[in-house]
């Protein structure tokens, strides 16, 4: 029974070689993992295709190389988190470039309901689908050093609504005292949120992350994953704290290196 178990609840699928390789030739991050971590990579990489339903949008047939992209990706942010970080959801709807989401807000000083429409590269139910634009992310693949990428951007915002409801604080482990991490992550915060209203096209990091905290928790995660040297230069504190997190709890320490951030583009990430 206990065996039966353990099959039923951690199938996996074969990912395509060409794919998962060529994922790691473009990101020279992924390619930094060392032997163990590639090959945990690959089976979370597995059991995420096993795991999750994958559909395309309007008329877009999501092969086994695009799956494959995506679930490595998604894979990469909980890799010494642990694949049960991914639970609690199914669905991965992909379209093919930027779609429409529309937006509603309730002003409570006047009544006033406000709507308009969005376009998004990407966008995140916290219990529902992970919504994807592949053209987004192919540009996200094909111009690394922009800083962006849409998968482990709405991956974030997965992690962080584990604890309820995506506001910028995920779930953390013992090693990482809750209040510290929100005064550390909160300065940053009014930091950066005090440049973009000056206008200051000098911005610490891609000012998308001044949206609201759980952008900011998403941003910085992007960052940590594609360039942590540059968030170290920007804001330590909180490249120590996100380090830490990702590393399951343990001490990690970011590179210090400094470099100048590369101007925002596309449409924003959910």
């Amino acid at each position: 029974m206990i065996s039966w178990w353990r099959r039923r609840f951690q199938r996996r699928v074969e990912p395509d070689a060409q794919a998962f390789a060529r994922t790691i030739e473009v990101l020279p991050s992924l390619a930094l993992l060392d032997i163990e971590a590639h090959q945990r990579l690959r089976d979370y990489t597995g059991r995420f295709l096993a795991d999750k339903h994958f559909a395309g949008a309007h008329g877009l047939e999501v092969d086994g190389a695009m799956r494959t992209t995506i679930a490595q990706l998604a894979c990469w942010p909980v890799l010494n988190l642990g694949y049960h970080w991914l639970s609690g959801w199914r669905e991965v709807i992909v379209y093919p470039g930027a779609f429409r989401a529309r937006r509603a807000h309730d002003d409570e000083d006047t009544g006033v309901v406000h709507e308009w429409d969005e376009d998004l590269a990407g966008e995140s139910w916290d219990n529902g689908p992970l919504i994807l634009s592949w053209q987004d992310l192919c540009l996200d693949l094909s111009e690394p050093d922009d800083l962006q990428n849409v998968v482990v951007h709405e991956i974030a915002h997965k992690l962080d609504a584990r604890s309820g409801g995506a506001d910028g604080a995920p779930p953390l482990p013992r090693s990482i005292d809750g209040r510290h991490w929100a005064q550390v992550f909160r300065a940053a915060y009014d930091h950066l949120c005090a440049q973009v209203d000056r206008d200051d096209h000098q911005a610490a990091i891609d000012p998308y992350a001044a949206s609201a905290p759980e952008e900011f928790f998403a941003v910085v995660s992007e960052y940590h994953f594609l360039a942590p040297q540059l968030l170290a230069a920007a804001y330590p504190d909180v490249a120590r704290l996100t380090a830490q997190f990702y590393a399951g709890g343990r001490l990690a320490v970011a590179d210090a290196r400094a470099g100048a951030p590369p101007p925002p583009r596309g449409p924003p990430r959910g």
